[in-house]
């Protein structure tokens, strides 16, 4: 396997992990620390405070699984394409380990 694209595929795969998880951690500890301040509104007779803490953070859990899917699939489907192109190695061949 192409050592480069393997390289580039998991440094891909940690920026894209990273930048979700700072919105994980955002969506954690920013909503509940701002709930207080958007109490002064209401959806359907409850705080909206309480409605973006309580329910609006599982949507963005939601779409955040369905990000981390649709990337994760395209950069494989990227390093399949990477290192189905390149030449095949020979039974037995040592790859350098």
């Amino acid at each position: 396997m192409n050592e480069r694209a393997r390289y580039l595929f998991w440094q891909q795969a940690r920026r894209w992990t990273l930048a979700l998880l700072l919105v994980w951690l955002v969506v954690n500890l920013g909503v509940p620390w701002f709930a207080r301040e958007l109490d002064r509104y209401s959806v359907l007779g409850f705080p909206l405070g309480y409605w973006l803490a309580g329910q609006g953070a599982l949507f963005i859990y939601l779409a955040l699984i369905a990000v981390y899917v649709a990337v994760m699939d395209r950069l494989e489907a990227a390093l399949l394409r990477t290192t189905s192109d390149a030449p095949p190695t020979a039974p037995g061949a040592s790859d350098g380990r």
